[in-house]
């Protein structure tokens, strides 16, 4: 293969460093949830976490390589974007009406380069010498100067000592063409056009030292991860990895024929199409050959590749993109992001949240509470609160600045939940290592290495939403039908008391905006964008951002109440009572969930034992909280500053202690707080291993 890779001077990591001890999993609990109450009802007999999940950093099993830069060649890719056109001397092409002229990409030759790290030498006994699971990291849109693709080396080398060859393509190219492929089609292109390039030199090996790898990847362990509009990159790269989106060649000299100026870069390239009627053959093979070019495959040209995890990084999701499904994908949401402050990983999650009845792929939103946009990355090192404040809320800017008190994780804390959150997710999935699945069950709680410094508890810092696939959940209720504020999914009744407002909005499909949901009847004003907006009338963040269907309530008189029927279902084959909630005034609520089956036998628990989704800020249960506000939140309370998103709470059954599973009645959910404002959806029975835990 054409292309070169080269070691990195400076970048070689071995030995591994001493990690300060290996963690285990551990069935002993944290102390403050050794014996949960429930507001003076019968203490719950269950604890909310069975354990402690392992550091992705313990006991690395191979040396590494240092990160190699790597060059295999250009990609034609075909985005839907379109971008102003200049002429040759770099003047804006203007109408007739002195209007900007904008003209479809419609083509673009994107560099296939990057680094890589990968094992070299097995470091303990439990290494493998095996093929070796392949992970790829993809980054946004930022200066097309900045070295972006190397902010993540700090995940790489993690995995790459777990014995996982990493990539970090560098995306550049895209991000100096016109306005960076806002779509991000070019991108999911690219990634799938790297993993060809990939299975080229595992099959022949490759250019210096990527020799090492022939025969060592393993296609059928593949996980990809991508950061802003890599995020929306990845979506993409899901859907067209089953029905991959290509360019031919007679389209791509119709492109070079159309604006040679955009390929530049390739003189002999422009020289053998001409003006496309009969491009010189023999010339554009050599052309092809001497810049190293490859078509990005289309059609059902090449098998699709096994990806068995995807995780959209603080992403972008300009299209609302639906119909990604059939691998488990984790939206990772930074709750303090001047950047994306719509939180479109919140809606890329809610929009795909169900799959297919044979879709058995879970989804994941983690919400990381007091992260911005960039600190993910090592090179993007702005804080965009700070350097965005002028496209912000006020408000919104104000809560998430760095201030005493305030929720704001440092570049290194945010890295450190990074670290755990990105790569105990590809050790799961892609790698199969079973050791992180009670973390992504929701019931091991974070280990001190995810925290910020110095802490040993935070798991309000990360609020895990789980979605099982439908034979490991039974939906009880939610809000997309015209019906649904009267029955639910089992046709039994729902009734919403004591509320002053009620409003159930469907999901916004594009092309509606997200923000205009339709609502029956109208939404209260609280829950809209009305409060949110930049003094140019632009969404500046906080408030309420979730696009899930769900009810909005407002009540202004303690136990208001949400009741529905169960009709006497089973739910033996579930271990948990899930539901999402979004805390909309003032800063927290607690929940009161009673169970009752059908002999009339009752057991309620409040879900803050269970849950640190009841309060905006990230602060544990305690001194009040969450029926109670902190003071020092209380400037923020009337506002609804915070970013407000539809979180999950998970109550295990076996808390409702003497309630017969095998026939329930009825689930209510009295809110005992005297006013306040809630969304409500996704009421079901999922299963989470739990087990007798």
């Amino acid at each position: 293969m054409q292309g070169n890779a080269t070691p990195v001077p400076g970048t070689d990591v071995n030995p591994a460093p001493d990690t300060g001890g290996t963690s285990t999993t551990t069935n002993t609990p944290p102390d403050a949830n050794d014996t949960p109450t429930n507001g003076g009802n019968t203490p719950a007999p269950v604890r909310r976490f069975v354990g402690v999940a392992p550091a992705t950093t313990d006991s690395p099993k191979y040396a590494i390589s240092p990160a190699i830069q790597y060059q295999l060649g250009a990609v034609v890719t075909s985005p839907i974007d379109q971008v102003q056109k200049f002429d040759s001397n770099g003047n804006p092409v203007l109408d007739k009406n002195g209007q900007p002229v904008f003209v479809k990409l419609g083509v673009n030759v994107i560099p296939v380069q990057g680094w890589l790290r990968y094992p070299v030498a097995a470091a303990s006994a439990n290494a493998q010498s095996t093929r070796y699971p392949i992970v790829v990291f993809l980054h946004g849109q930022h200066r097309a100067d900045e070295p972006s693709y190397q902010g993540y080396d700090y995940l790489a080398t993690d995995l790459a000592r777990q014995g996982y060859v990493v990539l970090s393509i560098d995306a550049n190219w895209i991000n100096g063409i016109g306005s960076g492929d806002p779509s991000s089609e070019s991108r999911a292109q690219l990634i799938l056009g790297t993993l060809d390039r990939m299975r080229q030199i595992d099959a022949n090996g490759g250019p210096g030292v990527l020799s090492a790898l022939r025969g060592k990847l393993d296609f059928d362990r593949i996980g990809i991860m991508g950061h802003s509009r890599g995020g929306q990159g990845v979506s993409y790269t899901i859907k067209y990895n089953l029905t991959r989106k290509g360019v031919s060649e007679q389209a791509f000299v119709r492109a070079i024929a159309r604006n040679p100026e955009n390929f530049a870069n390739f003189p002999d390239l422009v020289a053998a199409v001409g003006d496309g009627k009969a491009a010189n053959r023999a010339a554009l093979d050599a052309a092809m050959t001497k810049y190293n070019i490859f078509y990005a495959a289309g059609g059902e040209s090449t098998p699709p590749y096994n990806i068995r995890a995807g995780i959209m990084l603080a992403p972008t999701d300009f299209n609302l993109n639906v119909g990604v499904s059939n691998v488990p994908l984790a939206t990772v949401v930074s709750a303090c992001d001047g950047d994306v402050a719509s939180m479109d990983g919140a809606h890329a999650f809610d929009i795909n949240r169900f799959g297919t009845q044979y879709d058995s792929a879970p989804r994941y939103q983690v919400v990381v509470q007091g992260a911005n946009h960039n600190y993910f990355n090592t090179t993007w090192v702005l804080d965009d609160v700070e350097s965005m404040k002028s496209d912000l809320n006020p408000n919104y800017a104000k809560y998430c600045s760095f201030r005493s008190g305030g929720p704001r994780l440092s570049a290194s804390d945010q890295r450190r939940s990074g670290v755990f959150l990105i790569n105990s997710f590809m050790r799961y999935f892609v790698g199969s290592e079973t050791q992180f699945a009670d973390y992504w069950n929701g019931i091991n709680q974070l280990p001190p290495e995810a925290c910020p410094a110095g802490s040993t508890t935070c798991d309000e810092r990360a609020l895990l939403t789980i979605q099982k696939d439908s034979s490991q959940s039974r939906l009880i209720q939610r809000f997309m039908d015209s019906g649904s504020l009267a029955s639910n999914a089992l046709g039994g009744g729902l009734v919403l008391a004591g509320f002053d407002q009620i409003s159930a909005c469907s999901i916004p499909y594009a092309p509606t905006p997200w923000y205009t949901p339709a609502c029956n009847p109208a939404s209260p004003k609280e829950f809209t964008i009305q409060d949110h907006l930049t003094s140019n009338s632009y969404f500046g963040g906080g408030g309420y951002v979730s696009i899930a269907d769900a009810v909005r309530l407002t009540w202004s008189s303690s136990n208001a109440k949400i009741s529905t029927d169960l009709r006497g279902m089973s739910a033996t084959a579930y271990d948990s009572l899930t539901f999402r909630v979004a805390i909309v005034r003032p800063m927290g609520q607690e929940v009161v969930v009673t169970m009752t089956d059908s002999k009339g036998q009752s057991a309620s628990v409040n879900a803050s034992d269970f849950s640190d989704a009841l309060y905006l800020a990230p602060k544990p249960k305690g001194a009040g909280r969450p029926l109670d506000d902190d003071p020092e939140d209380a400037q923020f309370a009337s506002t609804g500053a915070p970013t407000q998103l539809l979180n999950m709470v998970s109550i295990p059954l076996a808390a409702f202690t003497g309630v017969d599973k095998t026939s329930l009645a009825k689930v209510e959910f009295a809110l005992p707080k005297a006013s306040g404002m809630i969304a409500f959806t996704d009421l079901e029975f999922q299963n989470f291993g739990r087990g007798t835990r």
